[in-house]
């Protein structure tokens, strides 16, 4: 496998978790569409991108279990989940709830919009060795919790959460749920339109060895009117 890829043959890259290295295959097309590209820039752009970001979704959708016109690409999942945190509309007194396993910068974001809009962000203690997540989650949830917010695989402890009992679940309780999927493609086989979270968040180019930057935000249907791309820090 060491022959795949362009890493330093004196170090032995294991963090694929954080920026997944390219093999040489995936590198080579990936400068190749970067050299086509500047060959014409404007009819790159202008006339071509639209149909190639298309295919390009159409090729995911497939991979992910999505219909292609759910899928938007981002560059990275924490970028879907504050596009995902700022659709919501939160008021005050509103509670998201989430567990204590999070990715830190997706928590700086709900703490961020939460603190804007006068809602709380309630972390949930999940106990470890990972017990009955489901249950320690869901036992503080209130009456004025919204929307529910938790990772398919946490990113510091590596634990695959039961996001299809949490996703039914809170959605028997009319809330909104909102998937972290960083870690899971090239994890986890994935079927979003069976799994029906209202927002899911992943990246290719960390497990999955695609292009640093390839990141994807899936979003029902109801849903998509309220997305805007502009991430405000």
């Amino acid at each position: 496998m060491r022959e795949l890829f362009l890493l330093d043959p004196d170090v032995v890259y294991l963090n694929h978790g954080s920026f997944g290295a390219c093999p040489r295959p995936v590198f080579e097309r990936y400068q190749a569409w970067q050299r086509e590209l500047e060959w014409e820039p404007v009819d790159f752009i202008s006339n071509r991108l639209n149909g190639l970001l298309a295919d390009a979704r159409a090729a995911l959708a497939a991979f992910i279990g999505a219909d292609a016109d759910d899928l938007t690409f981002v560059p990275n999942a924490t970028t879907g989940v504050n596009m995902a945190a700022r659709a919501l509309g939160l008021r005050p007194g509103d509670e998201v709830l989430t567990t204590d396993l999070e990715y830190g910068a997706c928590d700086y974001a709900w703490e961020h919009v939460c603190a804007q809009a006068g809602a709380r962000y309630v972390r949930a203690e999940i106990p470890l060795p990972l017990g009955d997540a489901c249950e320690a989650l869901f036992a503080r949830r209130t009456d004025r919790t919204r929307a529910v917010f938790v990772s398919h695989i946490t990113s510091d402890t590596g634990l695959l959460l039961p996001v299809e009992e949490i996703v039914t679940r809170a959605r028997s309780h009319g809330l909104t749920t909102i998937v972290d999927g960083a870690h899971t493609p090239g994890h986890v086989d994935l079927d979003l339109a069976a799994l029906g979270a209202d927002f899911y968040a992943g990246n290719c180019h960390k497990w999955l060895c695609a292009p640093k930057g390839s990141g994807f935000l899936h979003v029902r249907d109801e849903w998509q009117e309220r997305i805007d791309g502009t991430v405000e820090g």
